[in-house]
C-alpha cells in the first residue's frame, strides 16, 4: 500500500525542494519545533457535558447558537454564520490542535529527516485514540449540541472533518514502518468510527444531508478507508461524489446551491469544494479520475473551479453574501491542487498572487502544509 495523498516521486521533488530553498527549510524547521512543545491532548481533559456523563466522549455546542434575549432561560436560537464565543468548544479546539500538530510534525518528519518529530505525533496520537485513560470513544453522539433543544445532532459529524489532516499526518507516520503498534490501534480506532458513521442514526443523516454536511461526511469516510484498507467502502465513497454530490449540491453554472444562500457564502463554498478536491486526490492516487469526471446532468468539480475562479482572484466580485473578511484571504487547498490537476497556468498565477506576502509553510490545511503539497 502506497501513500493515500501522494507519491514517492513527488515526496522527491519536496525534499529537493526543501533542501534547497533555506526560507522554507527554515519555516518548516521553526513550525515543526513550535508544535514539539505541543502538550498531550485528551478530550478527558475538559470535562464533558455529554448527557452520556462518560468523560470519553466527545462534545461539542453548535456555533451558530446563541441565548435568546426575549427568553434568556429558554432554548437557544440560531444566529447563522455568527460564532458564539461562550460555547463549550474545548474538544473542538484541542482536536484541531492535535491534528494540525500531527501533520505538521509528520511532514518535517519526512522532509528534514527527524525522527524526534515522529515520535512527538506518535505520543500524541497515543494520548487521544489509544490510551485506555485517555482516549476518544470513536462515535459523535454530542456533537453540536443546542441547549434547550438537544443533546448532539448528525450535524456534529462535520467537526472531525478536522481528522482529515491527521489522517495525512498518519499515512506519512505509518510508512515509515516503524509505529506498527500505533498504526494498528489508529486503524482499529478508525475502523469503529466508520462503522459508526456509516450504521448510526446520527451518522446516516450526516451521510444523506443536502450539503456541505453529506459531502464531508463522504470525504472523511474516503480518507479513513483509504487509511484502514476498506476498499469496498471506499469504492462506494468515489460513486457518492458521482451521482450524488455532483448531481444534487451543484447547479449548471458551477455553484454549490446551498453555499452561496449562507451569510459566509464565499467560505462556504471554498470549503464544499475542499471536500471535493480531496476526495479526487484520494481516488486520484488510486487510479480513479474524479478531477476530470462529468456527472450525468453535466456538473463537474471543474466546473466548479471555473466558476469559482474569477472571484478567486478578485473577491470584490463576489456577489453573494460574506459577513466575514479574513477567511477570503491566502490561497485555498482545492485551487492549488486544481492548478496541478489541469495544468492552469492561469490558476497558477492567482495562486502565486495570493500567497505573494505570505511566509512559506504559514498555512496548514486539511491536506497539509500547503506549500508542500
Amino acid at each position: 500500500m502506497g501513500y493515500i495523498f501522494t507519491a514517492e516521486e513527488r515526496i522527491e521533488e519536496i525534499r529537493k525542494l526543501v533542501a534547497t530553498d533555506k526560507r522554507i527549510h527554515r519555516e518548516l524547521m521553526d513550525l515543526a519545533d513550535k508544535y514539539m512543545q505541543t502538550p498531550p491532548l485528551s478530550v478527558t481533559f475538559h470535562k464533558s457535558p455529554a448527557e452520556s456523563g462518560n468523560i470519553h466522549d466527545y462534545f461539542s455546542e453548535g456555533p451558530y447558537w446563541w441565548p435568546d434575549e426575549k427568553n434568556p432561560d429558554g432554548p437557544y436560537i440560531r444566529r447563522d454564520g455568527e460564532k458564539n464565543p461562550g460555547r463549550f468548544n474545548y474538544h473542538r479546539e484541542d482536536m484541531e490542535k492535535l491534528c494540525d500538530a500531527v501533520c505538521v510534525l509528520a511532514q518535517a518528519g519526512l522532509y528534514l529527516n527527524k525522527e524526534e518529530y515522529f515520535k512527538k505525533a506518535s505520543a500524541l496520537i497515543e494520548v487521544w485514540f489509544l490510551d485506555e485513560e485517555t482516549k476518544m470513544n470513536p462515535h459523535l453522539e454530542y456533537g453540536q449540541a443546542i441547549r434547550g433543544i438537544c443533546s448532539g445532532r448528525g450535524i456534529g459529524i462535520i467537526d472531525t472533518s478536522a481528522l482529515v489532516r491527521l489522517i495525512y499526518g498518519a499515512d506519512i507516520i505509518r510508512m515509515t514502518g516503524h509505529y506498527d503498534r500505533e498504526t494498528a490501534g489508529l486503524k482499529k480506532w478508525f475502523e469503529d468510527y466508520t462503522t459508526w458513521l456509516n450504521t448510526s442514526e446520527k451518522g446516516l443523516e450526516e451521510k444523506n444531508y443536502f450539503n456541505n454536511h453529506s459531502n464531508w461526511w463522504n470525504t472523511q469516510v474516503a480518507a479513513y478507508c483509504a487509511f484502514t484498507g476498506n476498499e469496498e467502502l471506499l469504492a462506494e465513497c468515489f460513486e457518492k461524489y458521482k451521482n450524488d454530490i455532483l448531481v444534487n449540491q451543484v447547479d449548471e453554472k458551477g455553484r454549490f446551491t446551498d453555499e452561496i444562500t449562507r451569510t459566509r457564502s464565499y467560505s462556504y463554498s471554498v470549503f464544499n469544494m475542499t471536500a471535493c478536491a480531496i476526495i479526487a486526490e484520494i481516488a486520484y492516487y488510486k487510479g480513479v479520475d474524479l478531477w476530470n469526471y462529468t456527472a450525468k446532468n453535466g456538473n463537474s468539480l471543474k466546473k466548479c473551479v471555473e466558476f469559482f475562479k474569477p472571484y478567486y482572484e478578485n473577491l470584490f466580485l463576489w456577489e453573494y453574501e460574506q459577513i466575514t473578511e479574513e477567511e477570503c484571504i491566502g490561497e485555498k487547498l482545492p485551487m492549488k491542487l486544481a492548478a496541478m490537476r489541469y495544468h492552469d497556468e492561469e490558476l497558477e498565477k492567482i495562486n502565486a498572487e495570493k500567497r505573494r506576502n505570505m511566509l512559506p509553510c504559514s498555512d496548514v490545511t486539511r491536506m497539509g502544509i500547503l506549500d508542500l503539497i
